[in-house]
């Protein structure tokens, strides 16, 4: 809590003393800057967590200062005019959510068509907004109405955008260290491998938008009443660049970054704009050093050398608890291809397959390179929906669902290259593999979660040859590529899954470490007693782990029975050979 309360005291101490040492006209002007600074920290929010960047913040800054002037206006009464401002934020942030969504669903690499989206947007709010004079009194604006509550913008009204710098800033902080901006953060690490593990990145990315879209809708209004008048210029695409602008200098990772581009460039552009006819010139090459030489902008560079006098401490995690929830236990089913088929364009990368798995045990799946081992796995999660025929486990279609659906039927997949969050610690990759699956809405919104522990996970981590209980607080960047096949296999089991998929999980392995992983799946599979689908090329390791094997061959099933029966298999014999370490 401290490490919240702490620099949001400095924060507040610091801005309540800027009227007292500089004047209220000084006040006046920071407090301008502040309110593009809090819409900023929302760009900073969304862009510096999900990797997302939006490109027209203004739209909804813009509709809520029109809406906050026609409560200022048009609405007696302070309760009435709040009221009617919480039902337009209502409305803001279900637009925002809804679009977001919209865009979002089914695709995991929208990012360059949600920012485009997003400025045609805003483009198309300008242009209402110019053409509108009934609703937004055209290119003059809308004014004639008094400051919320009577404040003066000229004097205490300062303290109110003082008291929502404070609150946005102590939230966001409040944020960072919870399941939720955790979760946000492997949306921009690593999206593909959030969606297999369960979370519907879809939701989780509209949802980061449409809490954006309310810290600029919050900005918007606090600026009506401090302007006095709302023109088109407050919801077009000039003040969406330079909100972008603004988040960028001062850094999109850091909680204070959008606050301090937007006081330095408002107080730089102040200066310069009367004495210096070429100064937005020198602005822009100021905007282009920074994003060259400190991608995280000002903040990163006083954060290194706040680090260089106080060196940073690690990131502990909550002491391990037991996870409340755990999917052990669930009854375990056959899974059954009926004549599947997969055709992408003219080509067809599965054809007809047909084959029924036992309900418990470990398949090996072998074939030549292009048989369409990894496309099978592909259609089972959901990654390439089958284009005919149907997949079954158990009862249920298994078919044609979204990859963050898989896990909801006890499918658990590891990645042929281990796919992992790169950028967070070994401990921060297992938290979000215990909260798949697991965690709900509101467990995002306390930090328990970040701590849990499943027996499963416990057990491989506690295995002395692996690698990860002495590497809990290391970036998963800097470890070998051994550790991170272990780090993929211990998250993917870690949500316990009933039906684990494994893409050649011992590729790049040592001897030594080839049998470590093998034991590792035998362990699960007895453990669990679930099923295991292994695509492997090593015939010792499929020899040696398998209770059934499945051979493709062009997409075709050629044989599909014990390892001595594949191999004594002549049309097996004909068209594949596999290797040994």
């Amino acid at each position: 809590m401290a490490s919240v309360l702490l620099p949001v005291s400095l924060l507040l101490g610091g801005l309540l003393l800027v009227p007292q040492l500089f004047g209220d006209f000084f006040a006046y002007q920071i407090g301008l800057y502040l309110i593009y600074g809090i819409a900023a920290q929302g760009i900073g929010f969304l862009w510096g967590r999900t990797g997302i960047l939006p490109l027209g913040q203004a739209l909804f800054f813009g509709v809520a200062a029109y809406a906050t002037a026609h409560a200022l206006r048009d609405v007696d009464g302070l309760a009435a005019q709040l009221g009617l401002a919480v039902l337009v934020l209502g409305g803001i942030v279900a637009v925002a959510f809804a679009i977001a969504a919209l865009i979002f669903r089914g695709r995991s690499d929208s990012g360059p068509y949600f920012s485009l989206i997003t400025l045609a947007l805003v483009m198309a709010g300008e242009q209402i907004a110019n053409t509108a004079t009934g609703l937004t009194g055209g290119f003059n604006g809308l004014s004639g109405y008094d400051s919320l509550g009577g404040l003066d913008p000229f004097g205490n009204f300062y303290y109110l955008v003082v008291a929502a710098v404070v609150a946005v800033s102590a939230l966001l902080l409040w944020l960072d260290r919870l399941p939720a901006v955790l979760i946000a953060r492997a949306v921009a690490d690593n999206e593909p491998r959030l969606q297999l593990l369960g979370f519907p990145t879809h939701v989780i990315k509209a949802l980061a938008f449409a809490f954006s879209a309310l810290i600029a809708a919050l900005a918007g209004g606090l600026f009506a009443s401090h302007q006095g008048i709302v023109t088109p210029t407050s919801i077009g695409f000039a003040l969406s660049t330079e909100l972008v602008i603004l988040t960028a200098v001062g850094g999109r990772f850091h909680v204070f970054g959008p606050l301090l581009g937007a006081v330095l460039v408002g107080l730089a552009s102040a200066e310069l704009r009367d004495s210096f006819p070429y100064w937005e010139i020198c602005l822009a090459l100021a905007f282009v050093l920074v994003v060259l030489k400190a991608p995280g902008g000002l903040g990163e560079i006083l954060g290194r050398l706040y680090h260089r006098i106080l060196p940073r401490k690690p990131c502990k995690l909550p002491e391990p608890v037991q996870a409340r929830v755990s999917r052990a236990g669930e009854a375990p089913a056959p899974l059954r291809f009926d004549d599947v088929e997969l055709r992408v364009g003219v080509v067809r990368i599965l054809n007809g397959v047909r084959f029924e798995t036992p309900a418990s045990g470990i398949v090996g799946v072998i074939g030549p390179n292009g048989a369409g081992k990894t496309s099978l796995l592909n259609t089972i999660t959901g990654n390439l929906p089958p284009t005919g025929g149907r997949i079954l486990l158990g009862d249920r279609r298994a078919d044609g669902l979204p990859p963050h659906r898989a896990l909801g039927l006890g499918i658990g997949r590891k990645l042929q290259v281990p796919s992992v969050f790169f950028s967070m610690s070994v401990a921060e990759n297992l938290a979000i593999a215990m909260m798949a699956g697991r965690a709900r809405w509101r467990d995002y919104l306390r930090p328990s979660p970040l701590g849990w522990r499943a027996p499963g996970l416990d057990a491989v981590l506690d295995t002395p040859a692996v690698p990860l209980r002495a590497e809990l607080d290391r970036p998963v960047g800097a470890l070998p590529q051994g550790h991170r096949q272990f780090l993929e296999f211990a998250m993917t089991t870690a949500a316990e899954p009933r039906v684990l998929l494994l893409d050649e999980p011992c590729a790049g392995l040592s001897h030594d470490e080839t049998t470590l992983m093998t034991d590792l799946v035998r362990r699960f599979q007895a453990d669990t007693g679930g099923l295991v689908i292994m695509i492997e090329h090593d015939m010792a390791i499929v020899e040696a782990i398998s209770d059934k094997v499945l051979v493709l061959h062009q997409g075709r099933v050629l044989a599909f029975d014990s390892y001595d029966a594949v191999r004594a298999d002549p049309a097996v014999q004909a068209v594949y050979a596999g290797g040994t370490k």
